[in-house]
């Protein structure tokens, strides 16, 4: 019975408390503080995405033969020593590729013409080829990665296997995928996984991104061209092929260079 009047009694007593709520301008000022934040977000995104259009529109852009892409680039000198190299050193030419390994059109010249002007160009003693690093931030923030990576396997001397692999490869977006990579080419996966993980060589790609942008260079894949110079020495331009051309343009403008 007096179970039953005391379960009775805090029944009531809970009926008469006034209900436990929030405090409206408290409500309030949260509710505020998610909007700001999703118009924060919102507003980051519209600034991303116009940097994606201005960009494609700029690259997109159709030019004329006579038109200069990038103006000064001829004549401009670029420096070779430390880049990744194929070829005899003493080839008359050099071609430098300029290049971003998530790019899809670096990846179809990668795959279709850069084989055809190795076995031409370079297998002959022609030209020498280097691959120069160019990931461009804004439309793939994971591609500096991927070059750090062919740099651990260039320390092991496979870059070409690697730089084969990556292209080769769907976009990498965590290390595991480029260990493993590394591991298909047969790279000793603990020095390559300890040198991805340092981060030692994150300096020298961003350095590389710096100069060709100085250079006036705004897309990729861009393909420049020399007399190969002495030790020591960078390249002067000569000739640039913008684009995934076909691999007859890039044959005409290497033949006119011998030519000379």
């Amino acid at each position: 019975m007096l179970t039953k009047l005391a379960t009775v009694t805090f029944v009531a007593v809970l009926s008469l408390s006034p209900p436990i709520q929030q405090n409206p301008a408290d409500e309030l000022a949260a509710l505020k503080r998610e909007i700001q934040a999703l118009k924060e977000q919102q507003a980051q995104m519209q600034r991303e995405l116009q940097a994606i259009k201005t960009f494609l529109q700029k690259a997109m852009q159709p030019r004329s033969a006579e038109e200069p892409e990038v103006p000064g680039l001829v004549g401009a000198t670029i420096p070779t020593d430390g880049e990744p190299a194929l070829g005899q050193a003493g080839a008359a030419l050099t071609i430098m590729e300029i290049s971003d390994y998530q790019c899809p059109f670096c990846k179809r010249h990668a795959q279709q013409t850069f084989p055809q002007i190795v076995k031409e160009f370079v297998n002959t003693g022609k030209a020498r080829y280097i691959f120069v690093d160019f990931p461009i931030a804004q439309l793939h923030p994971q591609a500096a990665r991927s070059h750090e990576a062919a740099a651990c396997a260039q320390e092991q001397g496979k870059f070409w296997e690697m730089h084969t692999s990556i292209f080769a490869s769907a976009p990498a977006k965590e290390d595991a995928a480029l260990v493993a990579q590394a591991k298909s080419i047969g790279l000793d996966a603990a020095k390559f996984s300890a040198c991805l993980s340092s981060g030692r060589n994150a300096a020298g790609v961003q350095a590389s991104v710096t100069r060709i942008e100085g250079l006036g260079i705004a897309g990729t894949p861009m393909t420049v061209i020399g007399l190969t110079p002495a030790p020591g020495q960078p390249m002067k331009v000569l000739k640039y092929v913008y684009g995934a051309r076909p691999y007859a343009d890039f044959k005409t403008a290497i033949e006119a260079l011998l030519k000379q």
